[in-house]
């Protein structure tokens, strides 16, 4: 286990060490009311952070809560929370970057809504997370779908990234019994595929990708970027409504996440995927957002494992 200094985060105009970042029982974060981002840094570098950030503005308006900052002024403090721990960054190493931003306290739980919103701008260490995605990318992961649905847009949108999220937790927790390290895929209520818990869920067929219509599901950053690397290469992209049998008969299926990126599956709903785990097309989408970020993923989750056993020692 790597033994990591603690971090710095901003909280409410204040940059404390994350074991002093406290907030109250009031919040509206107990709620539900919050929306997040989660960002991350390449070789040090920030990457899609616009992107992102815009995505989180997105999302506060749509639950009405006014951060009190513009986009450019998000994005200049979420530098500044960086920049104050990229010291204790490895070479090998990066951070993910979390925004959370809430309604903020009432004076009682039930009281009027106040308009003063919580943020909380943090930092998480990528290292441990590289140490556990070398099975992935080695191994493949099993996808099974959750019985829990994803909420119909007549009833909370998928496009905002909420903290509404318990149908998901539920799903994945439905998953788990089955084992215990799947990851889950959510249908939506009419019985089409929508997305995981934080990631896409995007398939291969006869040499074209596809996935679920944006209607249901949330718009990963990472996906996007993903989609337009499949454009520069010529790789024909195709939406529509799928069902488990699309899954059951795709050459290849991966997810897309802020970290690892893209996870190749090997296995769904117990179906055994065809062989190779890194199938063709998702091994040129992989090299290409490897290119892109400048940042070989594969070759950075073993420099990181290398690291953390020479740490061990």
């Amino acid at each position: 286990m790597l033994n990591l200094p603690e971090l710095i985060c901003y909280l409410n105009g204040k940059f404390v060490k994350e074991s002093e970042a406290k907030f109250s029982w009031l919040d509206q974060i107990m709620r539900g009311v919050c929306v997040y981002e989660m960002a991350r840094t390449y070789n040090h570098v920030p990457l899609f952070w616009k992107e992102h950030i815009d995505r989180l503005y997105r999302s506060l308006s749509y639950v009405h809560i006014d951060p009190g900052l513009t986009p450019e002024e998000m994005h200049a403090l979420t530098l500044e929370v960086f920049k104050r721990n990229e010291k204790n960054l490895d070479p090998g190493d990066d951070f993910a970057i979390s925004h959370w931003l809430s309604a903020g306290t009432k004076e009682h739980f039930f009281g009027p809504i106040t308009h003063s919103p919580t943020i909380l701008i943090n930092c998480v260490y990528e290292s441990p997370r590289y140490a556990s995605d070398a099975k992935k990318y080695r191994e493949g992961i099993h996808l099974v779908v959750g019985n829990h649905r994803q909420y119909p847009p007549e009833s909370l949108s998928s496009q905002a990234k909420h903290c509404s999220r318990l149908n998901l937790y539920l799903a994945d927790y439905e998953a788990k019994m089955v084992d215990p390290e799947a990851w889950v895929v959510v249908l939506d209520c009419r019985g089409f595929i929508a997305e995981g818990t934080g990631y896409n869920v995007l398939w291969v067929k006869d040499g074209r990708l596809l996935l679920p219509t944006p209607d249901n599901i949330l718009a990963g950053i990472t996906q996007s970027v993903v989609l337009r690397l499949a454009k520069e290469l010529g790789i024909e992209v195709v939406r529509g409504n799928y069902t488990r049998y699309d899954l059951y008969t795709a050459d290849e299926i991966f997810c897309t996440c802020n970290s690892p990126t893209i996870v190749p599956v090997s296995k769904f709903n117990e179906r055994i995927m065809p062989k190779p785990i890194l199938g063709p097309i998702t091994k040129r989408l992989l090299s290409a957002f490897s290119e892109l970020v400048g940042v070989d993923l594969i070759e950075r989750v073993q420099h990181v494992i290398s690291y953390a056993k020479a740490e061990a020692k």
